[in-house]
């Protein structure tokens, strides 16, 4: 699973909470932008190995609201950004929680931010979604007769 992939689930769960009619922007380019709307950000953090020739990544997505002119709902929509960001369904995918979710209120926007754990494996990184799992068994036999070994993959 890339980081696009967990933005879009970020993006699909955001919509749920606050609807169509806000839109919602993954990466930042705020000129031009309809508001209100959403920027939403991820960044990657630690990477750590796994067993098995996978990795851990820890990073955080990042979301900011920016309300229609005049608008004062800035607090409104801390509460349902980290409502938003607190489980995330990854699509095809696991469904992520966020941990050390926050959010505050800056300059009359609204932003809040959650960590997420994701585990990758060498594969996914072709586009591959699932490992090959190899299953080696040996029966014991009682004494005097032999063993049998059976592998699958």
């Amino acid at each position: 699973m890339a980081l696009q992939e967990l933005l879009e689930g970020a993006a699909q769960s955001v919509r749920e909470v606050f609807g169509e009619d806000v839109e919602i922007y993954l990466g930042r380019a705020e000129q031009g932008v309809k508001r209100p709307c959403i920027f939403l950000e991820a960044e990657e953090g630690e990477r750590r190995p796994l067993p098995c020739k996978r990795e851990e990544l820890v990073c955080t997505v990042t979301a900011d609201y920016l309300p229609r002119k005049n608008e004062d709902t800035p607090r409104t929509a801390v509460e349902l950004l980290t409502q938003a960001l607190a489980v995330v369904q990854v699509k095809d995918g696991p469904i992520l929680r966020g941990t050390g979710t926050a959010g505050e209120v800056k300059s009359g926007r609204a932003q809040a931010s959650a960590r997420y754990r994701l585990v990758l494996s060498q594969t996914e990184e072709a586009h591959e979604t699932m490992d090959a799992v190899s299953l080696c068994m040996t029966l014991h036999a009682p004494d005097g007769e032999t063993d049998d070994t059976e592998t699958e993959e």
